[in-house]
């Protein structure tokens, strides 16, 4: 039976691999059968066990009890049916805990802050995982237990063995399923997998896979996979040289392995980071580098998503590789700043020797692989917010510096109630989602005797989202202009105007919005208030402490809360009506960016982004025509140094053209695989809201 070069023949099949019917009715209970299993244990035991021992009591009832699945198809085995249990108790008990503990914000009708209780910002140890396998990381645990200092670490050790034991178990369960249907890809893998770790390229994609998913049957959203390429690349040098593989059958089974994270796609998509430098500058790409980026384009697909670490000595070969996939379609790459990552990381507190396993997490959000519990999105704050607070609350104004020191009191006031209530919210991790699949993973977890949710990581921090750095910059700049500068009306008839949603006041909407000075445009007049602003609210953020014994981190980015948040902002003086998108990321607003790329990334550049801890990030839109002949890479590339020698952290890039969107969202049947880049990943564009694609297109339209 010839194993390989099946690839495209089952693809179809691995695309709806993860389908919620064909399980084993013998290998399990159904899910209404197992959902009832665990709310008896629940019922029975949740008043007398510890959290962290009932919620590794629930893992193991799932894993031991819900039924399998196997393909014969694929080259991974990992389908387990349990209803996503664990997170439905999660919201039960994230609902009782937010109501007891949080109290509303003094601003709660018409809030700008909103803290919440991240749980799903996370990335384990993945050189353990691969170190010690499943047993390995039990027997640790185990060990640990012998010598625990109190009670609290007691629990918390037991908890880690259950999970790590129940995990044991069903991979058992998993190869017998495997071996009752005729797997022979997966069969002896899994077999040697429950007693052993990896010690082959394909063992070691089978281990990490199903150690993904046993983390988020936990609770917990894997938003990394490491630094696949420093990660995998001794078990793929041992495989080519023993002659296990080829480097084409080694090329198959990542493409299969990137299928399981496209079956499962869920909005904000997976993350697999690639490149780097070691803390000498010396660059940290091989030969697997080259071979993902090079499966990544041969897929074409909106997921995985890659983050591509680059540096002054980033071979120019394979940054031209990423280049050319973003060029052909296959966008869905971020690029980060290694030159800005390594002075960042350590200014807040991390040891240059870590900083080789910085990994982004979620989108753009930097963390330190297996050693950082990062909870990038404790909170969001809608910057965009400020200028209607301002022209709603500040009565007079006598000079442009009475509207700027207000603006900044306000900010202040408004981010410390969100911080202090974002403090509250991070007490009741410990009650809510303990997380010893997780916390098993990482060595200062076991040292200490301490989840992760109560401080065991080396390094905890709490990201604080700021969106709209834009729209602020911009309405601000427009006060400026047209109240301080131009004199075309006072304080209190502009404040009259925008309360009335510009109403009546056309021409002066036209003024704001085309003559008076715009972030992304190179122009010191709104690019020095936007910096100024900015570097106000990083100073609040970075120096207030959390309650897991590190500090919260600013982030300048937006995601798609250039909707949420437009839709929540009333009129601003930039021009901007009433619940109107805001800017997003670092950009500016759709169509005000009128100098070209070159000015936008000069603006996005004077930020120092080191004072960004939680990531930040450009979105460069191009048109089509900018790519043309084989010079397109270049462009791109050129477009990366740019910006990252200027002093940039993250970017990413659309490349689309107007006609094209309008065609889509008229004929979607035809553009079926039509990808953009929303924010932080991407999405077929006909699967977004018809408010989504106008907004493209008119981004498009602007180019």
């Amino acid at each position: 039976m010839d194993l390989w070069n099946t690839y495209d023949t089952v693809r179809p099949l691995l695309m709806a691999q993860c389908k919620p019917e064909g399980y084993n009715p013998d290998t399990g209970l159904p899910i209404p059968e197992l959902e009832k299993l665990v709310a008896d244990y629940v019922a029975a035991h949740e008043q007398d066990e510890p959290r962290i021992i009932l919620r590794a009591n629930m893992f193991k009832i799932l894993l031991e009890n819900g039924q399998l699945r196997v393909d014969p198809f694929d080259w991974f085995a990992d389908h387990i049916a349990t209803g996503r249990i664990m997170w439905k108790y999660q919201s039960k008990w994230h609902g009782e805990e937010g109501r007891k503990r949080v109290p509303p914000s003094v601003r709660a009708a018409n809030p700008i802050g909103f803290p919440n209780l991240d749980l799903s910002h996370t990335t384990p140890h993945w050189k353990n995982i691969l170190k010690y396998g499943i047993s390995g990381l039990k027997k640790r645990a185990e060990e640990a237990l012998k010598a625990a200092k109190d009670q609290e670490a007691r629990d918390f050790y037991t908890a880690v063995v259950i999970v790590y034991d129940a995990i044991r178990s069903y991979m058992k369960r998993l190869a017998d399923e495997s071996e009752r249907v005729g797997s022979v890809r997966t069969t002896d893998a899994l077999r040697r997998l429950i007693d052993n770790p990896p010690a082959t390229f394909h063992e070691a994609l089978q281990l990490s896979f199903i150690y993904n998913q046993m983390q988020e049957i936990e609770g917990e959203y894997v938003r990394s996979q490491g630094t696949f390429d420093q990660l995998y690349i001794d078990f793929y040098r041992n495989d080519i040289a023993t002659g296990r593989l080829t480097r084409d059958q080694a090329k198959e089974l990542i493409k299969f392995f990137f299928d399981k994270f496209y079956s499962q796609h869920f909005g904000a998509g997976n993350n697999i980071c690639f490149g780097g430098r070691r803390p000498d500058g010396s660059d940290l790409c091989n030969e697997l580098t080259e071979l993902a980026f090079e499966a990544f384009a041969e897929r074409g697909d909106i997921d995985p998503k890659l983050s591509f670490r680059i540096h002054k000595n980033t071979p120019p070969n394979i940054l031209r590789q990423a280049a050319e996939c973003v060029k052909n379609g296959s966008n869905a790459i971020v690029f980060a700043n290694d030159d800005i990552a390594y002075p960042m990381f350590v200014k807040h507190g991390k040891s240059p020797e870590d900083v080789i396993d910085f990994v982004p997490i979620g989108c753009y959000e930097p963390a330190i692989m297996g050693k950082e519990l990062s909870c990038t999105m404790s909170a969001t704050y809608n910057l965009a917010k400020l200028p209607e607070y301002v022209m709603a609350e500040l009565e007079e104004a006598s000079s442009f510096q009475d509207v700027m020191d207000f603006t900044k009191r306000l900010m202040k006031e408004t981010l410390d109630e969100t911080l202090q209530r974002a403090r509250i919210w991070e007490t009741a991790w410990p009650t809510v989602n303990p997380a010893p699949v997780l916390s098993g993973t990482m060595d200062s977890c076991i040292a200490k005797g301490r989840d992760v949710s109560n401080s065991g990581t080396q390094y905890s921090t709490s990201g604080v989202m700021c969106a709209g750095i834009g729209t602020l910059a911009d309405s601000m700049a427009a006060i400026q202009y047209l109240v301080f500068q131009e004199h075309l009306c006072t304080w209190a008839e502009l404040r009259a105007i925008i309360a009335a949603n510009w109403e009546g006041h056309e021409h002066l909407r036209e003024i704001a919005r085309k003559r008076a000075p715009k972030w992304g445009n190179n122009l010191s007049a709104a690019d020095s208030i936007g910096v100024d602003l900015a570097m106000t609210a990083a100073q609040i953020i970075n120096n207030t402490p959390n309650t897991r014994g590190g500090h919260f981190q600013m982030g300048c980015w937006s995601i798609d809360y250039t909707h949420t948040f437009g839709k929540q902002t009333k009129a601003t003086p930039d021009g901007r009506k009433d619940f109107d998108l805001i800017s997003k990321n670092l950009g500016a607003t759709i169509a005000a960016d009128r100098n070209g790329v070159t000015a936008l990334i000069a603006s996005a550049a004077k930020f120092d982004h080191t004072e960004f801890p939680d990531g930040s990030v450009l979105d460069i839109a191009l048109h089509p025509s900018a790519l043309q002949g084989r010079d397109g890479a270049e462009v791109i590339m050129g477009l990366i140094r740019t910006f990252f020698d200027a002093g940039g952290f993250y970017c990413h890039f659309n490349i689309f053209d107007a006609n094209t969107l309008r065609n889509a969202q008229a004929n979607p049947e035809k553009y079926a695989n039509l990808q953009v880049r929303v924010c932080g990943w991407n999405t077929k564009f006909v699967d977004l809201s018809k408010s989504m694609q106008d907004a493209f297109i008119a981004q498009a339209e602007a180019l």
